[in-house]
């Protein structure tokens, strides 16, 4: 027996869901072959049905409706209806591309041409080891274990506090406000904004886990550019530089064998 699901009714007390859900399905698809032109066409149109419907649910589904929010925002697709929608998703505009597979740099998330300048390599270093550190942080204890132990100053915590303010700075000409949290003792970046390389790469690393297909390997070796945090002796940075670099070798073993 088939299952039935309730329909969405709009504000106007109609039900559009199926045709609004269509449009945006061939809007994903379209992005997803590069055929931008079609993409915009149907952005367009699925942006139009959901401000007339009233049907906005399908946005918390960030994953999947993000790109459309993103290529409309940039694209110039109604704008304001875009604006609207990306408040109700909690969707926020990239500002940065960080690369971490080969030399570490930072980007204007829209113009990867030409990297960000900062004031030296530790303040990278610090940027990177922050970015590492995920969500949870680091107290300055933490950061002067893992990049200063080593150092000759006399006010360390004053070195490593001079440095978060350089990233602060430096990230600003990006359109940072606000990119150094701290909560209680613990310092992290604000990730809402920023991009890394390795996000796609993981997420290529688990299709490939599930499928083992050519295709998701070729993907792999396309977006493995380099050892992890490769300009930096990092201790901190090992495992999973060795955890990257062990499944660039096994895609390869394996292109290699199937060509």
């Amino acid at each position: 027996m088939k299952q039935k699901y309730a329909p969405s009714i709009s504000k106007h007390g109609v039900n559009k869901a199926p045709p609004t859900l269509a449009y945006g399905v061939l809007a994903r698809i379209a992005l997803g072959r590069g055929d931008y032109e079609g993409a915009s066409r149907l952005i367009r149109r699925y942006l139009l049905l959901c401000h007339e419907t009233g049907n906005y649910e399908f946005f918390r589904m960030r994953k999947a409706y993000d790109p459309i929010l993103e290529f409309a925002y940039h694209n110039g697709i109604e704008p304001e209806i875009t604006r609207e929608m990306m408040a109700f998703a909690g969707f926020t505009i990239k500002k940065a591309y960080i690369v971490t597979l080969g030399r570490f740099s930072v980007f204007p998330y829209e113009n990867r041409g030409t990297a960000l300048k900062t004031h030296s390599k530790k303040e990278r270093e610090l940027l990177a080891f922050l970015l590492d550190a995920g969500e949870r942080g680091a107290t300055k204890d933490q950061i002067y274990e893992a990049l200063w132990c080593d150092s000759d100053s006399d006010d360390v915590k004053k070195l490593i506090g001079v440095n978060l303010s350089y990233i602060k700075k430096d990230l600003s000409a990006l359109g940072f406000r606000d990119p150094v949290v701290k909560q209680e003792k613990q310092y992290s970046i604000r990730r809402d904004e920023i991009v890394t390389d390795a996000e796609p790469f993981e997420e290529a690393a688990r299709n490939f886990e599930r499928h083992q297909s050519l295709e998701g390997a070729k993907a792999i070796l396309s977006l493995y550019k380099g050892e992890y945090l490769s300009d930096f002796e990092a201790h901190w940075a090992v495992a999973k530089r060795l955890k990257y670099a062990e499944i660039y070798k096994k895609v390869l073993d394996l292109v290699l064998r199937r060509s």
